[in-house]
């Protein structure tokens, strides 16, 4: 797995392994970092290669590659992973699935009433974080109506590479919504200041005098946050957004595997499916409901944009007689149909990859014929005995025709605890490599965090041996070390005429 970040306005790649160890545990381990150049795919595939053959990995193992979804990285003729499987043919390349939910997210919010939705709201929380007074007015005013602080949290800025982190950015504007306002309504129209100074002494005097484009710029961004047009929208990314936050987090698992990554999609997926089919009832109930509340607690009435003509700034909308069912065609049915479109359409090849493997696993295998024909023949050389795989795999499958099904392992990763080698040598292989085969290339973007900590400007020059020897220990920080060892390889890399013992540990 490998993953591009720019740090002191150089390359860097981050590269790192999965493997099966020999406790059957899933792990994904950090190699090093190592500074490129140029960003083809030849030339990253080049040094892939170069550094694996010198730490001794043979290329011919690799079963597996996980990158994101950029050309040089995915491209079948020049790509990467074009060029890797030139030298490891069985190498099945999977693009990253947290960067393919990053990609249905920032597609779906292409819609331009969400996308100017989103403009606000940005401007809004730069508008308080740039400025400590105007920041400190916030939280101030935060903890005059909120007893309980421990839940309301401030302003964060909209996170502008994971599209998925920005719920967290969506909650917190949702919890602080008429707290924006009030301080909205105190800088630009110097609202609320008496009823502010009864409750903190020194309130009027501290923040009724503010520069006019300070001023100017309150009452811009009061006048959009409280349209019902921004409300409802807001209301509905948020909600129907918020399913995706739990698959955020298992994406991101380094033991995960990727028939449990194709099983929690399709979970995803199953659950947007409902809520399209259901969209004339739920978004009545939940969303729109919601939004008439919020926008009466700011004084606004529910109502649709205005239809003119000649529409030039704004897309064509369907015809709609109340504003409910305005927002419902031209808001809540689209942005669902972006999603659904999107889940399906960029995570075609994980369910590709997915499918092929699921006939090893006991809970898919004990109710469906599903043939792993497709699988036996790409990997027929690892096996160690192909010829009689057909018959250990109808074992495999009587081994658990009388077990309940809860109990049945529901991934490659648990049904390889459970298979023993011994009787199922051709099994346990396959599942090994199915727990090998990457569902994400997380591992690398860790790892790649990192080098905020280690190559700062203090160190901004050092080697690429010693960033890598850093990162290594800083990644593996939990790691026991013994120390009479590491002075006893060290005597042995530099040959002395000195009696060395462990100067770190007495």
């Amino acid at each position: 797995m490998a993953d591009e970040v720019t740090s002191h306005n150089t390359e860097q790649l981050a590269l790192c392994v999965r493997f099966v160890d020999s406790d059957e545990n899933i792990r994904e381990e950090f190699i090093q970092f190592s500074k490129v150049i140029r960003t083809t795919g030849e030339y990253l595939a080049n040094e892939i290669i170069h550094i694996l053959e010198n730490l001794g990995i043979p290329l011919k193992d690799m079963r597996g590659q996980g990158y994101d979804g950029a050309s040089n990285m995915s491209s079948g003729r020049v790509g990467v992973q074009a060029k890797i499987r030139e030298h490891a043919p069985l190498a099945t390349y999977v693009h990253c699935s947290g960067h393919c939910l990053n990609l249905v997210i920032s597609h779906a919010c292409n819609i331009p009433e969400v996308r100017n939705m989103i403009d606000k709201l940005k401007n809004c929380c730069l508008f308080f974080r740039n400025s400590p007074k105007r920041n400190e007015l916030l939280e101030l005013i935060t903890a005059i109506k909120v007893e309980n602080q421990t839940r309301r949290k401030t302003l964060i800025d909209l996170c502008r590479t994971r599209w998925a982190e920005r719920q967290n950015a969506y909650q917190h504007f949702y919890q602080c919504y008429f707290f924006i306002v009030d301080a909205l309504q105190v800088i630009g129209y110097k609202m609320h200041l008496e009823e502010y100074n009864g409750l903190h002494e020194g309130f009027a005097e501290l923040y009724w005098d503010w520069k006019t484009q300070t001023r100017s710029d309150a009452q811009q961004l009061l006048t959009g946050i409280t349209s019902f047009g921004f409300i409802i929208v807001f209301l509905t990314v948020y909600q129907y957004l918020s399913h995706l936050s739990g698959l955020t987090v298992q994406l991101q698992s380094s033991s995960l595997d990727i028939i449990h990554a194709y099983n929690a999609v399709n979970d995803i997926k199953d659950i947007y499916k409902k809520e399209r089919h259901d969209v004339d009832s739920n978004f009545e109930s939940v969303i729109f409901k919601q939004a008439e509340r919020m926008a009466a607690k700011v004084g606004v009435e529910p109502n649709k944009p205005r239809v003119s003509g000649r529409q030039i700034y704004r897309a064509n909308n369907a015809a709609s007689s109340t504003v409910l069912e305005h927002y419902k065609l031209n808001l809540a049915i689209p942005f669902l149909d972006h999603v659904c479109e999107n889940l399906n359409s960029k995570f075609s090849g994980l369910a590709k990859t997915a499918i092929s493997l699921l006939g090893l696993v006991p809970s898919i295998l004990c109710e469906n014929n599903m043939s792993i024909d497709e699988i036996l023949r790409m990997y027929n050389e690892d096996l160690p005995s192909p010829e009689v795989t057909d018959l250990e795999l109808k074992r495999w499958k009587m081994r658990y025709e009388n077990v309940s099904p809860e109990r049945r392992p529901s991934t490659p990763a648990a049904a390889l605890k459970d298979c023993d080698g011994t009787h199922f040598p051709n099994i346990k292989t396959l599942l090994r490599i199915a727990c090998t085969i990457p569902a994400t290339s997380c591992e690398c973007e860790r790892s790649a965090s990192s080098l905020r900590r280690l190559h700062s400007y203090a160190r901004a020059t050092m080697g690429q041996e010693r960033l890598s020897a850093l990162a290594l220990l800083h990644i593996h920080y939990d790691k026991e070390i013994d120390l009479d060892r590491v002075v006893n390889v060290f005597v042995q890399c530099h040959p002395r005429r000195l009696e060395l013992s462990s100067i770190i540990k007495p």
